[in-house]
């Protein structure tokens, strides 16, 4: 815990992580207040998942390109932008009760809503020591699951208070507070664009991020699975409150699952420490379709979200070992839409299978990926360990030279 004792004194750090809080509880918060709201103006449960889809996909197949201006422009202009449209669009939503524009405008406040959590990546690097990077980035996948757990919360309570709009003018004015507060911070100035090697190709061509790309559609199709496989098991078998407590354990477990993450020594590289999180991640998942929505599903729930939340954390640094240069936000942004895509359609298809086969079905559905995760990282971690070891000796290099 010293290492994260060290971290919060410094000034750059503690603002990176009080800034992009309000927009992270507003991200945490805007699906389920879109779900609520088109419920309450249409009465329809069925309209009110298809707002909230939109809004899903449309964030997801629309993260790269707005990824891709902060690699371009860098920090300020593109938030400055995306910040008070996404935040306008939010706040005026509350007036809308038209059902063509309820499910339309989720898509248009979904391309503009501003990657928050993508910007705040790049920025640890000058905020944080370079020996502990990984202690930073566990502290952001904390900050983040933390705004996971209040975001539904008080989603929820606004929207079905006396005064249910006040959900939708929240979280407009929580990006507002964000969006400009992250842009005009120092240590969001001084960051500086990496110039992109024309060479490279495009993003997708890079070995390395294919790699990560089929590990990020596994972690969707699982997340995705999970999400419906849960409440659609205690729903049928009449015990509906179980799926609160299961998914607030799995979240609390993710949160203490990247603070270990963050402990483990430096010396232990991304690719041997992914692999053994990877390999007790999917251990844990083998009985999960053999639970029951009751204190089996909690427990096996809990060691799922505790290896889930570590694996996220050498997830993201091999990200930032093994990508292109000029690509800092991007080639997050990329493997993002990939895992948001393949995540619509875990949740699509573990709806039909809960709905036509059995809810065990679809927790079998998210045993399997996490299996075919572990297979892909091990046939190719000798690939993964090159790539570092080249990215060592580029970083070497240039120290050298400073």
């Amino acid at each position: 815990m010293r290492n994260y004792l060290t971290l919060i004194k410094l000034r750059n750090v503690r603002l990176l992580i009080i800034v992009s809080f309000p927009a992270r509880i507003c991200q945490a918060m805007i699906n389920l207040t879109i779900f609520f709201h088109v419920q309450r103006v249409t009465g329809s449960i069925t309209l009110a998942g298809v707002a909230s889809g939109c809004y899903q996909l449309a964030i997801s197949l629309s993260l790269f390109y707005r990824a891709r201006l902060i690699d371009k422009l860098g920090q300020q202009k593109p938030l400055m932008f995306l910040v008070p449209i996404y935040s306008v669009m939010v706040f005026f939503y509350k007036y809308v009760d038209s059902t063509f524009l309820l499910l339309v405008l989720p898509m248009f406040m979904g391309m503009a809503s501003p990657p928050i959590n993508l910007s705040v990546r790049p920025l640890w690097k000058l905020a944080a020591p370079l020996h502990m990077i990984r202690t930073a980035y566990a502290l952001d996948s904390v900050a983040i699951n933390i705004t996971n757990i209040l975001g539904p919360l008080l989603a929820t309570t606004l929207a079905l208070s006396s005064r249910p709009e006040t959900a939708l003018e929240l979280c407009a004015v929580l990006q507002l507070m964000s969006g400009f507060g992250l842009s005009l911070i120092a240590v969001s100035k001084s960051w500086i664009p990496e110039k992109r090697n024309k060479a490279d190709g495009a993003i997708w061509k890079a070995k390395g991020l294919q790699l990560l790309a089929i590990q990020g559609a596994c972690f969707g199709l699982a997340t995705g699975a999970l999400s419906v496989g849960i409440p659609a098991y205690a729903s049928l078998e009449g015990v509906a409150k179980w799926s609160a407590v299961v998914f607030t354990g799995m979240a609390i477990a993710s949160v203490f699952g990247a603070l270990f993450a963050g402990m483990i020594s430096r010396k232990a590289l991304p690719t041997t420490a992914m692999v053994l999180s990877n390999a007790l991640w999917a251990l844990v998942a083998i009985p999960l379709a053999f639970t029951y929505p009751d204190w089996s599903l909690l427990t096996v729930a809990i060691f799922f979200g505790f290896f889930g939340g570590a694996i996220r954390i050498f997830f993201w640094e091999l990200i930032e070992t093994i990508r292109p240069p000029g690509t800092a936000v991007t080639s997050a942004g990329w493997l993002w839409t990939i895992e948001g895509s393949f995540m619509a359609i875990g949740a699509a298809a573990g709806g039909w299978s809960a709905d036509h086969i059995s809810p065990r079905a679809t927790l079998l559905m998210v045993t399997i990926p996490t299996v075919l995760s572990l297979f892909t990282i091990l046939a190719n971690n000798s690939k993964l360990k090159s790539l570092y070891k080249i990215h060592l000796e580029l970083a070497n290099e240039r120290a050298r030279h400073l």
